[in-house]
């Protein structure tokens, strides 16, 4: 299967029926992404990013260049794996400097709430 992906796309490749997994393809042709399974943001070869799936072209959709993608990409390299704080999507659209999706926003809300329930401050 050929591929004609440019450096600073974003792709993704399909995990579950309707869940997908989200990369940054790199000038090297391989792919930096966030996942659970990876222990989070790691750079893997395009093939290992795949692992057999079809992958595709999510685009880029702001002024960015693919320079300025990667390097952000890069930055993350190492960081931790959160579901509801940074998974392989928050991760994705941070690199496009993206906002919040409505639902990225209301899990931080509840998290943020629920932080405050049951870790309240001690007083002086």
């Amino acid at each position: 299967m050929t591929y004609d992906f440019q450096p600073g796309d974003m792709v993704a490749v399909r995990f579950a029926v309707a869940l997908s997994h989200y990369g940054v393809i790199t000038q090297r042709g391989t792919v930096i992404s966030n996942s659970r399974k990876n222990g989070g943001v790691v750079e893997q070869s395009f093939e290992d990013f795949a692992d057999g799936r079809s992958v595709r072209l999510c685009g880029r959709r702001d002024g960015l260049d693919a320079i300025a993608v990667e390097s952000r990409a890069r930055r993350a390299i190492g960081a931790d794996y959160s579901v509801t704080h940074f998974n392989c999507s928050h991760f994705s659209r941070w690199t496009y400097r993206r906002k919040p999706t409505p639902l990225q926003v209301a899990s931080a809300t509840f998290e943020a709430l629920k932080d405050l329930a049951t870790n309240p401050r001690k007083r002086w």
